[in-house]
């Protein structure tokens, strides 16, 4: 702490090149090894990414007072074996504008983000779901690395503190000299 007191430009200069770096893990994560799949499911059915299994539990479709209509699936989320929770991937229809919203479900981890795409679904007789599934591993690195570039900023550009002065008589006089420390 002190050493980047003393020199706040070297020490913030660090810390932005290890958001830098940071950032840049980041990147080649989502750009290099982003997996996605796509496939219709009855209940009970499910798909696998990276070690994530996504089961199709059931859809609900239903209005809303503010004029939508949504369609959303309950999805359960397991990695190698390990329940980790329910996703609820949905799409609104709005009547007034006529238009489709797609909402994923996300499961967000240092490691990577789950994306859970509803795509489409069959008749209730039929009992199957469309399901588009992302996996972009590394994502909150850029985040993280955002974040420490910034904090980094900060330490290089916070003004340096003011050289404490003392005063002195000089021949009946009092004038202010910088310190000597």
């Amino acid at each position: 702490m002190h050493l980047a007191e003393r020199n706040r430009r070297r020490y913030g200069g660090y810390i932005i090149h290890l958001g830098v770096v940071l950032f840049a893990i980041g990147n080649i994560g989502m750009i290099f090894y982003q997996n996605q799949t796509q496939g219709t499911v009855p209940a009970g059915g499910n798909l696998a990414i990276n070690g994530y299994r996504v089961t199709y539990n059931s859809l609900a479709q239903f209005d809303t007072a503010d004029g939508r209509n949504v369609a959303r699936a309950v999805v359960s989320v397991t990695k190698n074996g390990q329940s980790l929770g329910e996703l609820y991937p949905r799409r609104d229809y709005y009547y007034d504008s006529q238009q489709p919203v797609t909402i994923p479900g996300v499961r967000s981890t240092l490691e990577g983000d789950l994306y859970i795409d509803l795509v489409d679904w069959l008749p209730i007789s039929s009992q199957g779901a469309t399901f588009k599934i992302f996996y972009n591993p590394l994502v909150n690195w850029l985040w993280l690395g955002a974040f420490v570039l910034f904090l980094g900023t900060l330490v290089a550009a916070w003004p340096e503190r003011e050289p404490e002065t003392e005063t002195e008589t000089v021949k009946g006089s009092r004038q202010a000299l910088p310190s000597r420390a």
